[in-house]
């Protein structure tokens, strides 16, 4: 049995079958009232989400119109730029090592780990 966290996820036509025709006029106009309650609350979701949705068009045409200005300027320049061939990146001297930390490395290097 799922749980039911709020009036807005209740099942408009399971909540029907449970009021039956005899029933009191009272619960009848308590129904109808949850479910009116109901209606206006998915009305307004789905005018905040609608909004939302146009908010969200709107941003996505200005980063297309942003994206496409920067890359025209950047086909102006010549080819395609790729930062990770223009990165230096430093590498380990070799000169830096004493003649005796070969030997040291070749004995680390050496150990066997058991699992």
């Amino acid at each position: 049995m799922s749980h039911i966290r709020g009036l807005h996820e209740t099942g408009g036509l399971r909540s029907l079958h449970t009021v039956g025709s005899g029933q009191q006029r009272g619960k009848l106009t308590a129904t109808l009232s949850r479910l009116d309650h109901q209606r206006a609350l998915l009305e307004r979701q789905l005018a905040v989400w609608t909004e939302k949705q146009q908010v969200t068009t709107h941003r996505l045409a200005l980063l297309d119109k942003e994206i496409e200005q920067i890359g025209n300027l950047i086909g102006e320049f010549g080819g395609p730029y790729d930062a990770a061939k223009q990165r230096k990146r430093p590498r380990a001297a070799k000169s830096r090592r004493s003649p005796g930390d070969g030997a040291a490395a070749a004995r680390r290097s050496d150990i066997s780990l058991e699992y």
